[in-house]
Order: structure tokens, then C-alpha cells, then sequence
């Protein structure tokens, strides 16, 4: 039994329309790895999309589901890149080398680093992890959904909740 099997109860799903999704999430998004990840997704949420009321198309309506996921995906990935490019790693660089840094950079870069601290400090312990095991060690999705045994699009989740909550405190 595959991943993508539907269950008894809906007749909605199948291997073919399985794989026309994820070939059509993994040429917009250029991973496959990610595209798996989505279809899976679409189907969990197909399913409960039909359990509530069927379709006239459901295949139409699948597609509609997974191309929604893959653009919050996207959204989320552009707000992640933003965010990420406005902190000043040279600061931070410069900090944590022995080199004289201007008196007022080094406030500055302090004042930004403690704000940082505070808000991973508040984010919950599972976000926070993933958040440490992506930035910090430099894991990828695949490698913390396998060591904290959740999936991908949880990493995802968990990194774009961090990300987007962090860039608030910052703003403060």
C-alpha cells in the first residue's frame, strides 16, 4: 500500500492521479523531494474535502489543492529569503572576531542579537529546534523531518512559524 492509497471510504484518489500531481508540483517547485511531500499533503486534504461534501471534480479539485499549497509554500519561502538577507551577519561577523568594530555597530549588533535571543526564547521548544537544527547546524528539511520524526512539510511549517515571528520581534 502506498502513501497515496485512498482509503475505502473514498474512491477520489488514485496512483495516477497521484503522480500527475506530484510531476506538476515538481516542475513548479523543482523538488521532488518537496512535490512527495505536497501530494501527500493534497491527499490528506482531498480526503477530508470529501468527506464533507463530493465533488463534481475531484481531480480538478485536487489540483486546485495542491497548486494553493505550493504557492503558500512559495510565500513562505520569499518571506524566509527577506528576512533572512536583512540580518547583518558582518556585524555579527565582525563581533565575533577579534577586529575593532566602531563603538555604535557594536550597540547596534548587540541590541539586534538580544532581540533575536528573546524571540527563539519565546517561540515553542519543537519550532525553536527545528529553527536551530536549519540555521545553526545547517541541516536540510529531509535530514530534521527524519531526526525529529516529523514530516517535511512540518520542518517547512515549523521554519516559516520562526521565521515569520522572529521578523516581528525584530521589527519592534
Amino acid at each position: 500500500m502506498t502513501s497515496y492509497e485512498p482509503s475505502t471510504q473514498s474512491l477520489f484518489w488514485n496512483d495516477v492521479l497521484a503522480k500527475d500531481l506530484q510531476r506538476f508540483l515538481n516542475s513548479r517547485l523543482k523538488c521532488a523531494e518537496l512535490a512527495a511531500d505536497l501530494t501527500h499533503e493534497t491527499y490528506i486534504r482531498l480526503d477530508k474535502k470529501v468527506k464533507d461534501s463530493p465533488p463534481d471534480n475531484a481531480r480538478a479539485l485536487a489540483f486546485r489543492i495542491a497548486l494553493n499549497l505550493a504557492i503558500d509554500y512559495q510565500r513562505k519561502k520569499q518571506v524566509r529569503s527577506r528576512y533572512e538577507s536583512d540580518l547583518s551577519y558582518d556585524v555579527a561577523l565582525e563581533l565575533s572576531s577579534n577586529q575593532a568594530v566602531e563603538p555604535d555597530k557594536k550597540l547596534i549588533a548587540q541590541q539586534r542579537m538580544q532581540q533575536m535571543k528573546q524571540a527563539l526564547d519565546a517561540l515553542p521548544v519543537k519550532t525553536r529546534t527545528v529553527f536551530y537544527l536549519h540555521s545553526v547546524e545547517g541541516l536540510k528539511y529531509s535530514e530534521i523531518a527524519e531526526r525529529m520524526g516529523i514530516s517535511v512539510s512540518g520542518v517547512n511549517q515549523h521554519l516559516a512559524k520562526a521565521m515569520t515571528f522572529c521578523a516581528a520581534k525584530m521589527e519592534k
